[in-house]
């Protein structure tokens, strides 16, 4: 008896695990991928992120006179307690204390001592080089360095964890943005993304398939950039009923089995 209980118990399995397994359906990414262990891809390029009005820079400046330079980072040179060290945090929380260097509706920054210095539409490099030249009436060899204090964007739509996200990084892609907002759900369209973006004077919007390896290629949109919108377009409501529905069915089925199982054990 003991055998025939064990042998109806594994049998019990076998069907209920088939009955699953045939109802799953591939939701994998880049599904034209071959399956290889690796795959090869070109390397993209890094493509210089502007500096736009509204942005918070970090901004520090070194010199052989420690004490000198001491004037110059008032502020603006450190995180503060509220930072980002946490990794991607939604924005607007408790931990939104900010620190750093506001570039101002005329696309300024007030630097102590030398005043407003013009930042909008230039590199981070291009405003390190233009305040080293700045500061160098004050200090011998300025040693200056300018970070973004953190690249930020929105996803919406059929996410799991739709808001706001920052994180301390000067580049990221729209896989890291999607992590951040927890993946995509299986009732959202992997093939109908859209990225809304207003950078560098341009206003576009450009539609994305997950589905499709060339993504991973195209760096215009593989790498998102600072303060763009991801929307993620929810699947056809009927086919989120049909699919509720045969899970029903299906749990239905398995709980039945599972009754007969116990009557005839």
């Amino acid at each position: 008896m003991r055998f025939l209980s064990i042998t109806r118990a594994v049998l019990l399995l076998i069907v209920v695990n088939t009955l699953f397994s045939s109802c799953s359906t591939n939701l994998r990414y880049f599904n034209d991928l071959p399956d290889s262990t690796v795959v090869n891809l070109k390397p993209l390029p890094q493509e210089e992120r502007y500096i736009q009005i509204g942005d918070r820079l970090l901004i520090s400046i070194g010199a052989f006179n420690d004490a000198s330079a001491q004037i110059f980072n008032r502020y603006g040179g450190e995180l503060t307690s509220g930072g980002m060290a946490g990794g991607a945090r939604a924005a607007g929380g408790a931990n939104s204390e900010i620190s750093g260097y506001l570039v101002d509706a005329q696309g300024n920054v007030e630097f102590p001592i030398i005043g407003k210095v013009k930042a909008d539409g230039l590199t981070a490099d291009g405003l390190k080089n233009k305040i080293s030249n700045l500061v160098k009436e004050y200090l011998k060899e300025p040693l200056v360095t300018v970070k973004f204090y953190v690249f930020k964007f929105t996803v919406l739509g059929e996410v799991r964890s739709p808001g706001t996200f920052s994180l301390p990084m000067q580049r990221t892609t729209i896989l890291d943005a999607l992590g951040a907002a927890g993946d995509l759900p299986r009732t959202a369209k992997r093939y109908d993304i859209q990225i809304y973006r207003d950078y560098n004077g341009k206003r576009t919007i450009t539609k994305i398939d997950l589905r499709q390896s060339a993504l991973l290629n195209n760096a215009d949109v593989f790498q998102i950039k600072h303060n763009d919108v991801i929307y993620v377009q929810p699947r056809d409501s009927r086919f989120a009923g049909e699919e509720a529905r045969f899970y029903t069915s299906l749990l239905t089925v398995a709980a039945g089995v599972f009754i007969l199982f116990l009557r005839f054990k």
